[in-house]
């Protein structure tokens, strides 16, 4: 049995993978290991019939878009090409959607005072307090919307692979995405947190309130409303997933890393001095992109990657 080859990557060769491409198994193996959770906390959560039928129906899909790309005629072929490589990306903000919901019922006790504690035992006092005295609204407008940037870095890195029909860098940064959020979204589970925005002891002790200059306050709402409130402080996401943007970035598009670099730096300072992470946050979440660094080559090799990008 053969397929077409990819663009750019010559001429079509025999199947050596299978069916479901790494990226597909991380969702897969993300949508079990939710679903088992909710079966196993079901007596807590009203809605587990409704929710492991949408897990298992999400998983057939996965696996049917899969064959249909795998068969998929040359007709046809970009287009699900684009599906398949792109239908991770786009699933990411429903799984996190779905936490919001889940944690409070999964496990229903925040860690924002151990968390705090921890901040200040390191530093002799809450950081975002003591950093207050630095604000000035200028400041505060550049860091909130290089904060916001977070949702398009990886989405600017894989647009400029995929537009350079850079296959196999596409399907490797795609699938160090999937493993870089998912991750982090169990550590959420594990150590639910709301941030110090929101932890009585440390929004009683700020006494000066954060402003910008035009966009702060809209986007700073459009951002929660976004996201709603949703325990996903520890580790930080937007530390974790910004390293593996900047890291990958200069592997592979070394300009483009020099560009986003002055952004990522504002983006992981913005993370505490906007009162949105205790720093204890951002510490582990840079231990997560080291240890997603560490293991993707190795395990994208594992489930039948066979790119040499996987490989430093």
């Amino acid at each position: 049995m053969r397929r077409r080859g990819d663009a750019g990557e010559g001429s079509t060769r025999a199947v050596t993978t299978p069916l479901l491409q790494p990226a597909d198994q991380i969702v897969v193996a993300y949508l079990v290991i939710i679903a088992a959770l909710i079966v196993a906390f079901g007596f807590r959560i009203p809605a587990w019939p409704q929710l492991i039928a949408a897990h298992a129906l999400v998983i057939g899909l996965v696996v049917l878009l899969a064959r249909w790309d795998r068969a998929a005629t040359r007709r046809v072929a970009s287009f699900s090409r684009f599906i398949h490589g792109w239908y991770p990306v786009a699933l990411i903000p429903a799984t996190f959607k779905e936490l919001s919901y889940l944690i409070p019922l999964v496990h229903p006790r925040d860690f924002d005072t151990e968390l705090a504690a921890i901040d200040q035992r390191l530093f002799g006092a809450h950081p975002t307090v003591w950093l207050e005295r630095f604000t000035w609204p200028p400041v505060t407008e550049v860091l909130q919307l290089a904060y916001a940037s977070y949702y398009f870095l990886p989405l600017i890195l894989g647009a400029l692979l995929w537009r350079n029909r850079q296959s196999d860098r596409y399907r490797f940064w795609v699938f160090v995405v999937a493993l870089g959020f998912y991750i982090s979204y169990l550590g959420y589970i594990a150590v639910p947190a709301t941030g110090p925005r929101f932890l009585p002891a440390i929004k009683d002790a700020q006494t000066v309130p954060l402003a910008g200059v035009w966009l702060f306050h809209g986007l700073r709402d459009a951002l929660d409303r976004a996201e709603g409130i949703t325990r996903d402080c520890f580790p930080s996401g937007h530390t974790e997933l910004t390293l593996l943007v900047l890291y990958y970035a200069r592997r592979f598009r070394r300009r483009v890393f020099w560009l986003m670099l002055p952004v990522g730096s504002a983006l992981i300072l913005a993370t505490v001095y906007l009162r949105y992470h205790y720093v204890i946050d951002v510490v582990a979440g840079a231990a997560v992109a080291a240890l997603v660094i560490l293991i993707a080559g190795p395990l994208y090799r594992a489930l039948g990657g066979s790119s040499s990008y996987a490989t430093d």
